[in-house]
């Protein structure tokens, strides 16, 4: 280990004689407020893939820490962006460089890397705990997040890009079925399902789709799905018990008012959707239910599916507050409550200085 000549220990490089994996989590673990990650192709690669990195970012959130990070989002590494999206704030900048840690503005530490012919490794890390260096390193810190692209923007983009924009007419239900397994079990950080009769919920679960829905929210993914019931709550009863029984974080909402069109739709990821048509809604299997179906990531068409399912969402609150009072109202119906007029005899006389009223 290197001190600087100044022996206050404000500037180190810790060489592979010590343990360069302790270091860090010591930094991350001792941090109060907020920390900043910048982590290029190299660095992501080497943090994402040690345990102890996304346990200690889960220690983080408990305290309350505010995190940000700025990487490169590319195809090959949008999976631990979103899981660190779980953990705060992420960005995107292109031919980012360099990895590098600012902890509550006045701890600064950065990763040496070196290419041994068999990938990046760690081989020094440089600490410093200067208060001019490290103020300067937090300025371009945050001058890059202000020019960087938030993660699910450059999401979006990539998956555009991937499959080039589309809209799809699927007349084979067998093919429908497919594309929404896949596209669940492909499914980033958010998945959107509006399942217009409680009848299309069954036939999901019977064929096996909610299985893939279930992963999803295991692996960490924001799951929202809004279906139509019947009045009396039995159907919610059931599908809450079967989301509690498997301990899953989904959040479902319940439609009373009967929609218009019989169609399922699925959203992935702000960025593509899947509208099917029930066809026979009284069919047990999803081939004999379905009809067509429109795949795209037209950002128009998913504009819209987004619209229809945010403004359900909304209606379906008010439904569930309004349920909430009437149940309020009706449970104090019962009791025999007086009406009670209490009052107060008030005084307008003033107070001299020994307290006696004039």
């Amino acid at each position: 280990m290197l001190t600087d000549t100044r022996g206050s220990h404000a500037v180190k490089l810790i060489d592979e004689r010590h343990d360069v994996s302790t270091v860090p989590l010591q930094v991350i673990s001792n941090t109060e407020q907020r920390i900043d990650f910048c982590l290029d192709s190299a660095g992501l690669s080497i943090l994402t893939r040690d345990e102890s990195f996304w346990n200690s970012l889960t220690y983080l959130k408990t305290k309350g820490v505010t995190t940000r990070f700025i990487t490169e989002i590319f195809e090959n590494n949008i999976y631990f962006c979103t899981v660190m999206m779980k953990h705060g704030e992420v960005f995107h900048n292109d031919s980012l460089k360099g990895t590098y840690i600012i902890s509550d503005g006045i701890n600064y530490l950065c990763y040496l890397l070196d290419d041994n012919g068999k990938g990046q490794i760690v081989t020094q890390l440089f600490y410093s705990k200067s208060k001019s260096f490290v103020q300067a390193q937090q300025y371009l810190f945050d001058n890059l997040c202000s020019k960087a692209i938030p993660a699910r923007e450059k999401i979006r983009e990539i998956r555009k890009d991937i499959k080039g924009e589309f809209i799809t007419n699927i007349h084979d239900p067998s093919e429908i079925q497919r594309i929404a397994a896949d596209l669940l079990t492909s499914a980033s950080y958010e998945i959107l399902l509006l399942f217009s009769t409680i009848n299309s919920f069954y036939r999901a679960e019977y064929s096996g789709l909610l299985n893939s829905l279930w992963e999803a929210s295991e692996r960490g993914v924001v799951v929202k799905i809004l279906m139509q019931t019947d009045d009396d709550g039995t159907a919610e009863e059931t599908i809450q018990k079967n989301i509690r029984q498997k301990k899953l974080a989904i959040n479902v909402q319940y439609i009373k008012k009967l929609l218009q069109t019989k169609i399922t739709t699925l959203v992935i990821d702000q960025s593509i959707s899947l509208a099917i048509e029930v066809n026979d809604d009284t069919k047990k299997t999803f081939q004999e239910a379905t009809g067509i179906a429109i795949y795209s990531n037209n950002e128009s068409t998913v504009s819209s599916c987004l619209s229809i399912f945010e403004t359900l969402w909304i209606q379906s609150e008010f439904d569930k507050q309004k349920k909430v009072k009437q149940a309020y109202f009706k449970m104090f119906k019962g009791f025999d409550l007086k009406d009670e007029i209490y009052t107060r005899r008030w005084s307008s006389g003033r107070i001299d200085n020994n307290h006696k009223k004039v």
